[in-house]
């Protein structure tokens, strides 16, 4: 397995660059998460790793190894498309069977071991039948079988489960993590679907017009997103505009539904400016003293959860609440409310403002 690097690559496709200096380290035996939203520039990334696409200037490393001007075929990794590219003169089994092949693997072994993906990935009944038979999820499936049955050192992942029915998403992520995780092989998922990206990688990576804007923890890019991209494309956040007022004792947040106390010194310096404050809905706490007011319009509960969602002078905002609380909540109630936690971004560049 391979520990892969890249360094200020800047990734260039039919003479435009579309992903710039990208600065990105996957660990041995690893996931990292790419997230972004279509078009940020993921794909390319993954591209550039495979070879499919050109870095120039910049680096791709594999275990230290430059690997930036080797074809995709001496890279030794296994891409899975959004959109499978299956052979139709093949039978699943021939698909499958193809990157063994190209290997001259021993005939016995290729049966072994395409027999063995199949059986892990339930597709066994599908060997004999041509691609042009198979729905989308089966085709996904049968690629994720063919990238696979080589047990490559890197495997890229462009958005695996889109499209997919929930059942089958849920089978086919329980299998290529078991897969991965029992070959220890190095993997690379773009997606920009945040329960896959939480739950999947070890590490995640923040793509935003074709520039990495956070690589972090899971739970550090949660809980402390640098910008509003990164707090999207991993949950549930409202994105709130306030105006920062100081007084006497410090400054104050001011949204039209709330006017919030902030302790932080470094806040008069920006006294006046209007800011986005990012806020996930489990941030809010009940609180009868709480600076928010807020009208409930709709109530979901699951579980130990409850979700609201509610209106703050206009603007609607979700509230996710511990089940059962010590009196019932209904649509038309007003409830006050606390603000535990928030970050805070700088219009003028859409980072995290500094507040040190």
């Amino acid at each position: 397995m391979a520990r892969v690097e890249l360094v200020g690559a800047d990734v260039v496709r039919e003479g435009t660059t579309v992903a710039h200096h990208v600065d990105l380290t996957v660990e041995t035996g690893t996931v990292l998460a790419l997230v972004g939203p279509s078009g940020s520039g993921k794909t390319s990334v993954l591209r550039a790793i495979a070879g499919l696409d050109r870095v120039a200037p910049g680096s791709v490393l594999f275990d230290g190894r430059d690997v930036t001007r080797a074809e995709p075929a001496d890279r030794d990794i296994a891409m899975v498309f959004q959109t499978p590219a299956l052979n139709p003169r093949w039978t699943v089994r021939g698909n499958i069977s193809f990157p063994l092949e190209l290997r001259h693997t021993d005939a016995e072994e290729i049966r072994a071991r395409v027999g063995a993906e199949a059986r892990v990935l339930q597709i066994e009944r599908l060997l004999s039948t041509s691609p042009r038979r198979l729905s989308a999820g089966e085709a996904h499936v049968v690629q994720v079988a063919r990238a696979m049955v080589r047990r490559p050192v890197v495997l890229l992942l462009d958005e695996p489960f889109a499209n997919l029915d929930h059942d089958l998403a849920t089978t086919l992520r329980r299998e290529i993590m078991l897969i991965q995780r029992g070959f220890g092989v190095t993997t690379v998922l773009a997606t920009n679907e945040p329960f896959d990206a939480m739950a999947l990688g070890d590490r995640l990576a923040v793509i935003e017009d074709g520039r990495i804007t956070q690589v972090a923890d899971p739970l550090e890019v949660y809980a402390r997103p640098r910008t509003v991209v990164a707090a999207t494309v991993t949950g549930d956040a409202d994105i709130m505009q306030v105006a920062v007022e100081t007084d006497e004792l410090g400054a104050w947040l001011v949204h039209p539904a709330f006017r919030l106390r902030a302790w932080q010194p470094a806040l008069r310096r920006h006294a006046g400016r209007r800011l986005q404050m990012i806020v996930r809905p489990e941030w809010w706490q009940l609180d009868d003293h709480g600076p928010a007011t807020v009208t409930v319009e709709r109530v979901h509960g699951w579980g130990a959860t409850m979700s609201l969602w509610c209106r703050a002078d206009g603007q609607l905002m979700t509230v996710k609440l511990r089940a059962p609380q010590t009196r019932p909540i209904a649509a038309g109630d007003t409830l006050r409310l606390r603000l535990d936690q928030y970050v805070l971004i700088d219009p003028l560049d859409g980072f995290e403002l500094d507040l040190s």
